[in-house]
């Protein structure tokens, strides 16, 4: 994998901004570091490592300062790097994912580096780096591009709610048939609330969705990447939640749903069962607005329900299973 290719890709997927420019220059640092690399293999120059911590050092400081001006909605400018750090942690910006590899390479690299400058590093040690630093900016690149999403959907669906002398989505008492319902609209009418991309990521759906949520369900508690287990290992994409009742959302690309549908299924119910949930969403999203297709899928064992909603029909003609049947909703 180029993981500088991935980053590029990365910033080239989110919207123009203010945070554009230092993304930009986090990519520019950690390509830097490598050639670091590639200079201290080749010339046997053992200096080349350390220079390339300290590239990452600035990767790992760019990626913050970013993330403090989009997420937290702060300019950065005039804060102390320190300052920025003890914000994000203290006021819990960063999701999970993020956090542990934040919290990773301030503790074995810049911590380190920046406090001893007599310090030395070996080849190892900078290819580590360099590995943490790259996955970091490509987290926080997505809850970038998730927040950003979130904004723009919020403030398309703040519009249509001013346009509207009736709410557009039926309000009905069951969360399932309400999540639905807004599913529904949502897949109708997406240009509306998603900034311009020909190809969405599931951060950009994942953000704009919830962007419309928040504005044409208030009432629906929704919570992004909601742990499901103890061990912190089973995490699904969106939890909706309303007047003690749960729906479990998962998000897959619609581009391959008739291929994947039964993996995706499997995916849903194995979290229906470690979390005791009874009602899922499975979403498969698209890059075009779609009248959505919708299929329920009965779980016996569980008690448990997924509501399948897709762009067209995905239910393979020949299930995987013996058990797996699904029923196409009335």
């Amino acid at each position: 994998m180029d993981l500088v290719e991935t980053l590029r890709n990365k910033i080239d997927a989110l919207e123009e901004g203010a945070h554009t420019p230092g993304l930009r220059a986090v990519v520019l640092h950690v390509e830097t570091a490598f050639r670091h690399l590639a200079r201290g293999q080749t010339e046997q120059d053992e200096t080349a490592f350390t220079d390339a911590i300290y590239r990452t050092n600035q990767a790992f400081e760019g990626s913050i300062k970013e993330a403090y001006r989009v997420l937290a909605e702060k300019d950065p400018g005039k804060k102390r790097p320190y300052d920025i750090e003890k914000y994000l942690e203290e006021n819990q910006v960063f999701r999970p994912r993020v956090l542990g590899q934040f919290t990773n390479y301030r503790t074995e690299w810049r911590n380190p580096s920046a406090h001893d400058y007599k310090l030395d590093f070996d080849e190892s040690e900078a290819f580590l780096a360099i590995v943490n630093i790259s996955a970091f900016p490509c987290l926080v690149m997505d809850q970038i591009t998730q927040q950003l999403a979130y904004l723009h959907a919020k403030e398309g669906a703040d519009g249509k709610r001013e346009e509207s002398v009736e709410p557009s989505v039926p309000v009905e008492d069951g969360l399932v048939q309400q999540s639905t319902n807004l599913f529904q609209s949502f897949s109708r009418e997406q240009l509306r609330y998603e900034s311009h991309n020909p190809r969405k990521t599931e951060m950009q759906v994942v953000g704009a969705l919830t962007g419309f949520l928040a504005s044409f369900a208030p009432e629906i508690d929704v919570q992004v990447e909601p742990l499901l287990t103890t061990d912190r290992r089973d995490r699904g994409d969106i939890l909706l939640s309303k007047d003690e009742q749960s729906v479990l959302v998962e998000l897959k690309n619609g581009r391959w749903a008739r291929k994947n549908y039964y993996n995706a299924i499997t995916q849903v119910e194995h979290y229906l069962l470690v979390s005791g949930i009874k009602n899922a969403i499975l979403y498969f999203y698209a890059d075009e607005p779609f009248d959505p297709v919708i299929t329920t899928y009965e779980v016996p064992a569980l008690d448990a329900c997924i509501t399948v909603i897709s762009p067209s029909e995905v239910l393979p003609n020949k299930p995987n299973s013996a058990d797996a049947k699904g029923r196409a909703a009335d």
